[in-house]
């Protein structure tokens, strides 16, 4: 119910951009403890909290045709001010997508940054089998 609620606010930010949508899944798959518990706000608004390591979320409905930010911050944040990654992304109407988190932060500390952290996204995702009898 909470996701519920927050997906139908990015629908009123969004305005009629929202006409236009996509189908986005995402997993988080960053094994870094920095980020083992985090936030997903698109355009400031936050999409699925306290998402944890090696998981996926549902398919969710985003806004297509238009510019959209995705930010990801500490499982404990507040607002998208505490954002330690931000992406700019144009999704296609009508296209399903699998984001994948992935990578380590930047840090002074603990491992290195190699593979930097990044989303990696991918088109042409499936919500059901293409065999219905499989």
């Amino acid at each position: 119910m909470k996701n519920l609620l927050r997906i139908l606010l990015v629908a009123l930010i969004t305005g009629s951009s929202f006409a236009q949508t996509a189908r986005v899944q995402v997993v988080h798959n960053s094994p870094d403890l920095a980020a083992a518990t985090v936030d997903i706000y698109v355009n400031g608004v936050n999409a699925l909290d306290d998402t944890v390591f090696r998981s996926a979320s549902a398919f969710l409905d985003l806004p297509a045709g238009v510019p959209i930010d995705i930010d990801i911050a500490p499982g404990n944040s507040t607002s998208v001010g505490d954002s330690i990654f931000n992406a700019n992304v144009t999704l296609t109407d009508g296209e399903t997508y699998i984001v994948v988190a992935y990578g380590i932060l930047p840090s002074s500390t603990g491992y290195s940054n190699s593979p930097p952290f990044g989303l990696e996204i991918f088109p042409m995702a499936r919500e059901a089998a293409a065999d219905p009898t499989l």
